[in-house]
């Protein structure tokens, strides 16, 4: 993804807080699927409840972001927009890469994070070593190191650090506070 790609993303949320913005896409996403009919400017401005000007600026701007586009006199959200932003920011996600060589785990990750934990008598060593592989380090760390690494996918980053060392992958020294990857113990 570009830096222009993330900068439109960005601004595309940007954008969207704001209520009346925000608004405006509900109303036209709501009525396209109701009529299939676009929307005047007078009719977004009396949906919407604000002078014709004020939602003017509001869907000039939305236009400019391709949330909205022209369709006769009309407008009509373009949803798919959105999508392609949440896609494009999905593909720089680093859980994204791993994931297409763990394809049976991919139902419980969404935007890349764990939404949901598989079975971890079957899928544990999988999602043990996709952890492994995202946190990914050299030397030794303290716990809070790897709280903050694993924080990117869970909240529960107890649960995912006990998880890496039964299966494994991370080794804990006696006291229980420092954490090596197990490959650095090997040889």
């Amino acid at each position: 993804m570009t830096t222009l790609a993330h900068a439109r993303a960005a601004e595309m949320l940007s954008q969207l807080s704001h209520p009346l913005r925000l608004g405006i896409v509900a109303e036209l996403a709501r009525r396209q699927a109701d009529s299939g009919r676009p929307l005047v400017l007078a009719e977004i401005a009396a949906a919407v409840n604000v002078p014709i000007r004020t939602a003017g600026d509001a869907v000039s701007r939305l236009y400019a972001l391709g949330l909205l586009d022209r369709d006769g006199d009309g407008y009509v959200a373009v949803l798919s927009t959105l999508r392609e932003a949440a896609d494009d920011l999905d593909a720089e996600n680093p859980v994204a890469a791993l994931l297409a060589d763990m394809p049976r785990l991919r139902g419980v990750f969404s935007h890349g994070r764990l939404i949901a934990y598989p079975d971890l008598r079957e899928h544990g060593p999988d999602l043990a070593r996709l952890l492994g592989r995202l946190i990914d380090f050299e030397g030794s760390v303290d716990e809070a190191e790897i709280n903050a690494r694993l924080a990117v996918v869970s909240d529960d980053v107890a649960a995912l650090r006990r998880l890496l060392v039964d299966e494994g992958v991370l080794v804990r020294d006696r006291a229980g506070t420092r954490y090596e990857m197990a490959r650095s113990r090997k040889g």
